[in-house]
């Protein structure tokens, strides 16, 4: 259970197979026996390794506890709710839990997980959904006044049906698709009868993105309360919406913007065995320290060649050299978020737009060179793609000085959300009007 929570809340990518992650300092081995849309992911033993890759011994829940624990913590700032010292550690959740053999700091209904450890087959399944449906979830979604959205959602679905459709899929009694549909067709149903509820079951069919709970990471969560007793304060957050069942549109590749006031950015390009200068820039600027401590991929110059090259060859992103009054000053990715991992962590539109940017040059930084460019990319992308809702970035938390540029060039911070390797600041800059 906390594996599966630590890979949903930082939005690690799973799929059936050996899995290598490390969560802090603890490099770890599991191999994934079934990998749920849900995110009820099936697992054979967790084993820790040591520098050669060799396992160790089983990760019990005790270090898993403590290694997400310090992951969490190490991810937010120092001064995050997380951080305090009267918010408590899972670590302290865990001690309180485990002579009550609770292994989960956000437990399930008992209900929902009795209901899914008991059913034995598909058609025991299609008569719980039906009434699941009538008794549990219609009188919520009609007795809501649509105020809190994200509330309801991770109420009724995430923290709900969905549970139990995870359940019966990883224990192989009916297959998650097909419940994911039964699922569908239902909510469209209640929607034409029920026509207040149309605008909550269109997201919950459409959005990219459904809210659950987080309880392993995120700078907000305290795992004691006021009193100091023991008692896990879960955080929202955005994962993958499982009821979208078709795919999403098709969108063209990432425009070039113009960007006028003295700037000007142009494709990389790779020329020769090395990569040409483009590629050599790069690299150059990649290993400059001030870039690396954030970017951390002060790489070889063939991995830069291969990684630009990559890029080029696809429809993901485009890498840019960007100049000031003609002068190369900074590297720029430009990319489509539905193509991105960020895809995975907030309500995009299909249309949105994303960007990466790094100052190369030491002597352009602090002076306002990189909140002035962000402003001119974020308006120049907006103006190259009509169909753009919002242009966004997701910078390190514990990156100030470049969230802070974000800011100055009218990027809100919209959200935090877990990735792999970080927390980031989801920063966003909408179409004026939006």
């Amino acid at each position: 259970m906390l594996l599966r929570r630590w890979l949903a809340e930082t939005h690690t990518p799973v799929a059936e197979g050996p899995l290598r992650l490390t969560i802090a300092s603890l490099p770890l081995h599991v191999d994934v026996v079934y990998d749920s849309p849900t995110g009820a992911h099936g697992f054979g033993s967790i084993g820790v390794l040591d520098k050669s890759g060799r396992t160790l011994v089983s990760a019990d829940p005790a270090l898993l506890a403590a290694a997400c624990s310090a992951d969490a913590r190490a991810r937010s700032r120092a001064d995050a709710p997380i951080n305090a010292p009267e918010s408590g550690t899972l670590v302290d959740w865990l001690l309180d839990a485990l002579p009550r053999r609770e292994v989960d700091p956000l437990p399930l209904p008992d209900d929902l997980v009795t209901v899914g450890r008991s059913l034995s087959n598909a058609a025991e399944a299609q008569r719980w959904l039906t009434g699941h449906i009538e008794e549990r979830l219609l009188p919520g979604v009609l007795a809501s006044d649509g105020a809190d959205r994200a509330e309801l959602t991770a109420r009724l679905l995430s923290r709900g049906v969905l549970v139990v459709v995870g359940l019966l899929g990883r224990r192989g009694v009916v297959h998650e698709e097909y419940m994911l549909a039964e699922l569908v067709k239902r909510l469209g149903a209640i929607a034409e009868q029920h026509p207040q509820s149309a605008d909550l079951i269109d997201h919950w069919l459409t959005s990219p993105t459904l809210t659950d709970l987080a309880a392993l990471n995120g700078s907000q969560l305290r795992y004691r309360d006021e009193t100091g007793a023991v008692r896990v304060r879960p955080v929202a957050f955005e994962v993958r919406n499982p009821l979208r069942l078709e795919p999403p549109a098709a969108v063209p590749g990432v425009p070039l913007p113009e960007l006028g006031d003295g700037w000007s950015l142009r494709p990389v390009a790779i020329t020769g065995d090395d990569g040409g200068p483009d590629v050599e820039l790069v690299h150059r600027w990649m290993n400059r320290e001030h870039v690396a401590v954030n970017w951390n991929q002060d790489w070889s110059l063939k991995r830069w060649r291969d990684e630009l090259a990559t890029q080029l060859a696809g429809e993901h992103s485009v890498p840019c050299i960007v100049s000031r009054d003609g002068r190369d000053i900074g590297y720029l990715e430009l990319y489509r978020v539905q193509r991105d991992k960020l895809a995975r962590c907030y309500s995009h539109a299909p249309h949105d737009l994303g960007a990466h940017i790094a100052i190369g040059e030491p002597d352009a930084i602090g002076k306002g060179v990189g909140s002035a460019l962000l402003e001119a990319v974020a308006r120049g992308l907006l103006a190259a793609d009509p169909a753009c809702r919002s242009v966004v970035a997701e910078p390190n938390v514990h990156n100030g000085a470049s969230v802070g540029a974000f800011g100055k060039a009218g990027f809100a911070r919209a959200a935090e959300v877990g990735l792999p390797n970080k927390n980031s600041a989801l920063m966003v800059f909408p179409r004026p009007g939006e």
